[in-house]
């Protein structure tokens, strides 16, 4: 277990040495101990300077805005994706005040002057991200501040601020997908509660070698998904296939790229079969956009079609990594696993649905198996969203029902995620 120097007169001091030792293991699992000290040294570097700045920088003044709900985004551009669109919406109409907001990149906070020095005194590496932290809390005074980043370094000094500027005032972190990779950023747990999609997700987080902090993880389903997913099985669209396209990040992969034209070949040779392209949100899908120019029978689905109206189009599914698989089971579809990336299957789509294809035939013999006993594989799609989706089709409302509960003050079911046992062994 990580051991913190507990200081209980400076709680900013205590987290500050936590982060340290963190961010060291968290470098220590992917590099060997000289690379890991530069990037250490580096980041440090870099975190004092702004530190530095920051504390030149404090605002003189400040105009307070509070609210019921501040939705603190990761970036600017994400804002632009309304994916919490329905959330907002829902919560709106009950009466709270919701203030939107995306997190700065250090320039932009320096610029504009959004730090305030916290109660206690920081350590200048930390001294700008927590002061950023005291602005937003200072600022907007939320009763719950739903964040949506992962692995934010805002995210310790943000409860701290919400804990001690505003008694009662709650950080929760709201899941946007399921949480099975190995990215570094989900070894961040310091949460008052931590909004997950289902069972599949915790048991991910608590097989983590590393986490930082502690959680009360609640298994509340996922916010993106509304009543528009609870599908009846396909009917006259059968044997429409929707292709689920990767983040632009992957698609520029050699593995990814493989899947894709593996795909491309398989329709080229059978004209009589259709298929369309869900895009990634944040992906312009260049390699569909040329093939669809010269196959009649694919399509790229315009960038205002939701997921949900993508779905209802098709009969099938064609999944290589992405998180929309879930929310492709729950609406009712059978699903092909193509992957000639290399990665391993986070979702655990062999033990559903079979074989992974990785040529031409298998693709064939996959496709025809599933026309051939549709409803058995209906009955793995279920089975596939049950494991990986809390609350169904109603997770939009469970996840508004229990911020509601919150926001009234009373508890809601959790279970403990706490930091990992081995964290003081990793060093």
């Amino acid at each position: 277990m990580l051991m913190e120097l507990v200081d209980s007169s400076n709680p900013w001091k205590t987290k500050s040495r936590a982060l340290d030792r963190y961010r060291w293991l968290l470098l220590r699992e992917r590099h060997g101990w000289i690379g890991s000290l530069l990037r250490f040294v580096r980041d440090a570097i870099r975190d004092w300077c702004f530190g530095v700045c920051a504390r030149c920088c404090q605002a003189k003044a400040m105009t307070e805005e509070p609210c019921d709900i501040l939705l603190l985004q990761s970036a600017p551009k994400v804002i632009l994706l309304q994916r919490k669109k329905l959330l907002k919406e829902a919560l709106r109409c009950r009466g709270y005040t919701l203030t939107e907001i995306a997190l700065q990149p250090p320039q932009v906070i320096l610029r504009q002057r959004l730090l305030k020095a916290p109660s206690f005194p920081v350590s200048t590496r930390y001294f700008g991200i927590a002061a950023h932290a005291e602005w937003l809390v200072a600022r907007h005074q939320p009763k719950i501040l739903l964040n949506d980043r992962n692995g934010s370094l805002y995210s310790p000094f943000l409860r701290l601020s919400l804990q001690q500027r505003r008694r009662g005032s709650l950080l929760v972190q709201l899941a946007h997908a399921a949480t099975l990779e190995r990215s570094p950023r989900l070894s961040m747990n310091d949460y008052d509660y931590y909004f997950l999609f289902g069972q599949s997700s915790l048991d991910a987080l608590r097989q983590r070698a590393l986490l930082f902090g502690d959680s009360q993880a609640v298994l509340a389903g996922s916010h993106m998904v509304d009543d528009a997913y609870d599908l009846p099985p396909a009917k006259a669209q059968r044997d429409t296939l929707l292709i689920l396209g990767v983040g632009p990040d992957k698609e520029k992969e050699t593995g990814y790229q493989q899947s894709y034209q593996l795909l491309r070949d398989w329709l080229a040779v059978h004209p009589e079969r259709r298929a369309l392209v869900k895009a990634h949100p944040r992906s312009i899908v260049p390699f569909w956009t040329e093939a669809a120019k010269t196959l009649k029978n694919l399509s790229v689905l315009p960038c205002e079609t939701t997921l949900a109206q993508a779905l209802e189009q098709s009969g099938i599914v064609i999944n290589i990594m992405s998180n929309a698989i879930i929310e492709a089971t729950l609406a009712q579809r059978p699903v092909l696993v193509v992957n000639l990336s290399g990665e391993a299957d986070i979702f655990q789509q062999g033990r559903f649905f079979g074989l992974e294809i990785h040529d031409l035939d298998t693709l064939e013999r996959e496709f025809l198996r599933i026309r051939q006993d549709y409803a058995k594989c209906l009955d793995q799609s279920r089975a596939f969203a049950r494991f990986h989706l809390e609350s169904g089709a109603e997770g939009l409302q469970r996840n508004v029902e229990l911020l509601e509960s919150l926001l009234r003050g009373n508890e809601i079911p959790f279970q403990l995620l706490p930091r990992n046992v081995n964290y003081r062994d990793k060093a």
